[in-house]
């Protein structure tokens, strides 16, 4: 009967202990656009992600255990993201992962719900992925962004005519309904609603039907890369509006891409860093960071980006303690109340019923002379 109530408590034991967690290991994983539409983002967020733990390692860890970082390119397809969600809980066995995209997310939260496995953060603000109590959003939610975009461009912008062009899925259809219903609220309809595909090259088409819809406002939810071109399929065509663009697509590499036909396109932003002076404390923290684990790379806001979500990783595991449970990670991520150790977002809050970004001060900026400026 002894021998028999320690093999059971062994068995107890080993029950409770979760996968991807050993005496000095904690191993995280992640789906990654190194190719496709985002290939550009996904190829310098992971490899920061990456470098940020490795730095964390080098520093003794989390509790004393090291950090190993498994992610596999899905190329921003929901169809490759399941595939790669199973082999990393599956085979892998990882404790935890990141994700990114709104789509790619969604098709894998039931899956990862019933596993148990914290998303910490995904890379993302969609609105249907705030009710799963593991997933973290590491943006303000899409719905806030709309919402704000449209008030902007009547409030601050004066249009009496807007139109929207969106990413067709759950980021662009999330703005778009957003939008709808403020403008709804000021007796306002959209002139124009036009989707496109995130492997779409060539917007040409939309560009013409803006022209004819002649709106003084054009709200833009895309990718940065489809946005360039799209600015870019705008000023040749002569497409003539004031573009007021979602956050998701504020990264100066538009600028970089785009050249003229970016300048004065307005963006939402939440991100304290593309506006932050270079003598900026946590600017520098960065750029030393940057210097020394990722040389000869620009410091760029997918590099922020990567930074900020391997930041509050480790918070979350910081919090958790060292008697580590997905639960106890999941409590450590709803109990976080303006934490400003992230070196991009200041006053980051979640809660039991807040699963997106708790950083409600937004602001607005635009492109000029190539950089970002914020607009009072």
């Amino acid at each position: 009967m002894a021998v028999a109530a320690i093999a059971f408590a062994g068995a107890v034991g080993a029950q409770q202990a979760p996968q991807g967690v050993t005496t000095d290991q904690i191993l995280i994983g992640a789906n990654a656009p190194l190719t496709g539409p985002l290939a550009a983002a996904g190829g310098v967020v992971y490899p920061t992600i990456e470098a940020y733990f490795n730095m964390v390692n080098e520093q003794g860890g989390v509790h004393g255990r090291k950090i190993k970082f498994i992610y596999y390119d899905d190329a921003y397809d929901p169809s490759k993201t399941v595939g790669v969600a199973k082999k990393l809980v599956e085979s892998d066995k990882v404790f935890m992962m990141n994700t990114l995209g709104a789509a790619t997310t969604a098709a894998i939260a039931d899956y990862l719900k019933e596993r148990n496995i914290p998303v910490v953060p995904a890379m993302t603000g969609s609105k249907r992925l705030l009710t799963y109590e593991n997933i973290f959003q590491m943006y303000p939610d899409y719905v806030t962004d709309g919402r704000m975009l449209a008030n902007y461009a009547v409030d601050k912008l004066g249009a009496k005519s807007v139109a929207i062009w969106y990413q067709n899925d759950d980021f662009g259809k999330d703005e778009l309904a957003a939008v709808t219903e403020e403008l709804k609220k000021r007796n306002m309809e959209l002139v124009a609603a036009l989707p496109y595909n995130p492997a779409d090259l060539d917007f040409s088409s939309s560009v013409l039907q803006l022209r004819v819809a002649k709106p003084d406002v054009v709200i833009l939810a895309p990718a940065p890369k489809p946005l360039s071109q799209f600015l870019k399929d705008a000023a040749k065509l002569a497409l003539k509006t004031q573009f007021l663009v979602s956050y998701a697509a504020a990264d100066i590499s538009v600028s970089k891409l785009a050249g003229p036909a970016a300048e004065g396109a307005i963006f939402s932003s939440y991100q304290t860093s593309l506006v932050a002076d270079e003598n900026d404390p946590k600017m520098k923290e960065l750029k030393a960071f940057a210097a020394k684990y990722l040389p000869g790379k620009d410091v760029t806001n997918y590099m922020f980006l990567g930074t900020y979500m391997a930041q509050l990783a480790v918070e979350a595991l910081t919090r958790a303690g060292p008697d580590l449970t997905q639960e106890k990670v999941i409590a450590a991520m709803e109990g976080m109340k303006e934490w400003n150790g992230a070196w991009i977002v200041d006053n980051v809050t979640y809660g039991p019923n807040q699963r997106g970004l708790g950083a409600s001060a937004m602001y607005f900026m635009k492109i000029q002379d190539g950089k970002f400026v914020k607009l009072p």
